[in-house]
């Protein structure tokens, strides 16, 4: 069953989310946050992370030499650089400014090596139509030499809806669907605001009201997402699973209307659509 958590104030390093106190069984979610001046060194043990840097700037160490720096102003004015490492990886984080730092995690064997990934390596796509226009920003797409994470951010249109139409991926059935559990972490702009998200799938329908910096677990079912009018919503998303490829089905009941494909005709499958966050 899905839950809600909150990412409060607070310095340093927090696990938010990880097997032992969600329904997921591999993603995990940290939040580091520091002050400027401060110094945080940590090490991946057996996870794969990626950083991912919401706001703030700051210089990332591998073995006291410096790897690269991430820098944003916040979520909803540009793009992010991040980090990927592989298990038992030591680094360290120097906070130039006052800074946030998502850091995805699941448990991996060690595969690939440390990658820098630069704001001229992030690919942003314009996707959906009419009221579920979106920005899809891919940070380690399936294509990206990771053993199981997929991670990327949704940036929404005010007042719109996002992960629309209502699509799943709980079933491992390729090349119909695969398995890959889910979880988004949310900010809204202004703070003020509040979107919701329907997690359903029979016998199970949820809903959850959210608000700013609230963190959201799926671990199966459709998940479509909105957000008040006036309103933008952000959320970063972690997908993991056994194969990484993300192929979702479609809820038969909310197939939109679209003049200008051919599925208007001749109907459309709901297996086989890979569906953008």
């Amino acid at each position: 069953m899905a839950k809600r958590y909150k990412v409060n104030n607070f310095k340093g390093y927090q696990r938010i989310v990880s097997p032992e106190n969600s329904d997921l069984k591999s993603i995990t979610l940290s939040v580091v946050k520091n002050s400027a001046g401060e110094r945080y060194e940590g090490n991946t043990g057996p996870e794969e992370n990626v950083f991912v840097i919401t706001k703030g700037n700051v210089k990332f160490y591998l073995e006291d030499k410096l790897f690269g720096e991430l820098s944003r102003e916040d979520v909803f004015q540009e793009p992010p650089s991040a980090v990927y490492l592989p298990p038992y990886s030591g680094y360290s984080i120097e906070f130039v400014e006052e800074s946030e730092i998502c850091v995805a995690g699941c448990i991996a064997t060690g595969r690939f090596k440390p990658q820098l990934i630069e704001k001229r390596d992030i690919h942003i796509k314009r996707v959906g139509e009419e009221m579920y226009l979106r920005d899809l920003i891919e940070i380690v797409p399936e294509n990206f030499s990771a053993e199981k994470l997929i991670v990327g951010e949704t940036l929404t249109d005010p007042g719109n809806w996002a992960s629309y139409p209502p699509h799943k991926h709980d079933t491992d059935n390729p090349p119909e669907e695969t398995a890959l559990e889910e979880l988004y972490f949310f900010k809204i702009k202004p703070e003020t605001g509040f979107g919701a998200i329907r997690i359903f799938n029979n016998p199970e329908d949820l809903i959850f009201l959210i608000k700013n910096n609230d963190v959201i677990t799926i671990p199966k079912g459709y998940h479509p997402v909105c957000v008040a009018p006036g309103y933008q919503l952000y959320y970063l998303w972690i997908m993991a699973g056994n194969t990484r490829r993300v192929i979702a089905s479609i809820h038969p009941d909310y197939i939109p209307y679209n003049r200008n494909s051919e599925r208007r005709q001749n109907g459309i499958s709901n297996k086989n659509v890979f569906v953008r966050r």
